[in-house]
């Protein structure tokens, strides 16, 4: 339930950065695949999208690091799979890293202290990774009219 709450809220800004990536492409790529004789779809697949991707990368990137910073939508929603403890295997069920920060924070004993913190740096190193990776994809893709 909360992965579907995410995802409702990540669609408005993948949905608006790829329009706006889309509608970025000059018309005079389209007007000269017509102009060669290509179909819609030609023009489409092999001129617009590959012009449009980075806008599409990077909104859909930023996207999904907001999702990761998200947690009130989690604790609201998503807290019935309440799982006190962190996972020690790959098996073990476990929370979200927000809902686990949010966890922590509210625990008197001082060890709890230093696993908030640390959960924070790592949330933290995260996103910006992810913000990282969509500048560079973004600079690496984009072209100059």
């Amino acid at each position: 339930m909360g992965g579907m709450t995410l995802a409702l809220m990540c669609l408005p800004v993948i949905i608006v950065s790829s329009k706006a990536a889309l509608k970025s492409v000059p018309s005079s790529i389209r007007q000269a695949g017509f102009g060669l004789g290509l179909t819609k779809w030609q023009i489409v697949r092999d001129h617009v999208l590959p012009l449009a991707m980075p806008g599409i990368m990077t909104g859909s990137i930023i996207s999904i690091a907001h999702a990761l910073g998200e947690t009130a939508p989690l604790i609201i929603v998503g807290m019935i799979a309440f799982v006190p403890d962190a996972a020690t295997s790959f098996t073990d069920a476990s929370t979200v890293l927000p809902a686990q920060i949010f966890t922590w924070a509210g625990m008197p004993e001082k060890a709890y202290l230093e696993r908030t913190a640390a959960g924070i740096m790592v949330l933290l190193v995260v996103l910006l990774s992810l913000n990282a990776v969509a500048v560079y994809l973004r600079r690496k893709f984009e072209r100059k009219w």
